[in-house]
């Protein structure tokens, strides 16, 4: 008995520490989204409308929206909710009663690391996983609830290409889901690169798990590859991609599984981004649950507040200023990792470095004073 007593204080003191702060992460997370998907509704309710979508419609492009805002306002949510509640804490003589126990800084640190293991964990699942479906899902239903996509005549502003290995495709036009493609050109390439045949389909349709051309065109070299010969094609047109995957080669970002990810980097899968963008999704990913655990350092200044001082002092002020700050050089180095300038490995992982040196050269400078 008396060897578990000491224990119990420990262990209900990291409960309390972090369920406080998970529940203040979530609340200051409920707020920012809800920020965004307002900015986000107000330029999509319009188009929503004019499709005849209803309220539904609006209803159903938040809900699919919502997991990759999430994910973006992570590591920001997470330090604005252990700022309020290191803040409170200060301010509430809490930290000085738990000083005057014997708890130091690094102890404290500690004691919350549950916290971000559960919150950079559950984001990086949601970043593989929930993300990728829910984006797919809402690139399809954009699609097919568009009544001018596919028709004859309309403007070919979204032309998507993609490679597969060597071959190269052009799809001039998406409808019905990625179930119906106009202006599709397969170009054929040798190990070298250089082009040998191409395969031209006016429309593709996809039905029972195949691929059905109309206005089939194929144009190849001659041996000496001195002359273009052009035949009518066949009923048969193999294009390297599935509906799915169409809707999911149409989109901006690479929001990808980590299957899709190897099979795109090392099987030669369809990719319409570049390979270090791939790779960026990838590492970018295993590096949330660090990226949430700097934010934590950079709010632990808070801590030496002087309680009499209350919110004129602004140090909360600056540990704001350093995590924006932090996510702003996060941004612009992961922008050179897409780019293919840095390696995706040095890309993500320089940004929480420079975080970590700040947040610790920033605790001793206040311990010392």
């Amino acid at each position: 008995m008396s060897d578990s007593t000491p224990a119990m204080p420990r262990h209900v003191l990291i409960k309390a520490l972090n369920r406080a702060l998970l529940g203040r992460f979530l609340l200051c997370g409920a707020v920012l989204v809800s920020l965004l998907e307002i900015l986000a509704l107000l330029e999509k309710t319009t188009p929503i409308l004019n499709r005849h979508l209803g309220v539904r419609g609006i209803l159903t492009f938040a809900f699919l929206h919502l997991p990759a805002l999430s994910i973006d306002i992570l590591p920001l949510a997470f330090m604005v909710g252990a700022l309020f509640l290191l803040t409170q804490m200060t301010l509430s003589s809490e930290i000085s009663a738990l000083r005057a126990a014997g708890l130091s800084t690094p102890a404290l640190y500690r004691l919350l690391l549950p916290a971000v293991l559960i919150a950079g964990i559950g984001g990086t699942c949601a970043q593989y996983w929930l993300v990728p479906a829910c984006e797919n899902a809402l690139t399809t239903w954009w699609n097919r609830t568009d009544p001018l996509a596919g028709q004859d005549g309309q403007p070919e502003d979204n032309i998507l290409w993609f490679r597969a290995g060597p071959t190269l495709v052009r799809i001039g036009q998406i409808a019905q889901g990625g179930t119906f493609l106009r202006d599709v050109t397969i170009y054929h390439r040798d190990s070298t690169g250089l082009l040998t045949r191409t395969e031209h389909a006016n429309t593709l349709t996809f039905q029972n798990g195949l691929w059905h051309p109309d206005g089939t065109q194929d144009l190849s070299l001659t041996d000496d590859k001195s002359f273009v010969t052009v035949t009518k094609g066949g009923n048969i047109f193999t294009i390297p991609a599935t509906p799915s995957v169409i809707m999911t080669l149409s989109q901006t970002g690479a929001a990808v599984t980590p299957g899709q990810i190897s099979a795109i980097l090392h099987k030669g899968a369809p990719a319409s981004l570049p390979r270090a963008t791939y790779r960026m999704a990838l590492f970018s990913g295993m590096i949330l649950p660090v990226e949430i655990a700097v934010m934590l350092l950079l709010t632990l200044p808070v801590i030496y507040i002087p309680p009499r001082a209350g919110l004129r002092n602004p140090l909360p002020v600056y540990v704001l200023a350093a995590g924006m700050g932090f996510v702003i050089l996060q941004g612009m180095i992961s922008a050179l990792g897409n780019a293919g300038t840095l390696p995706a490995p040095l890309a993500v992982s320089v940004g929480p470095l420079l975080g970590t040196l700040l947040g610790l050269t920033w605790l001793l400078r206040m311990e010392e004073r």
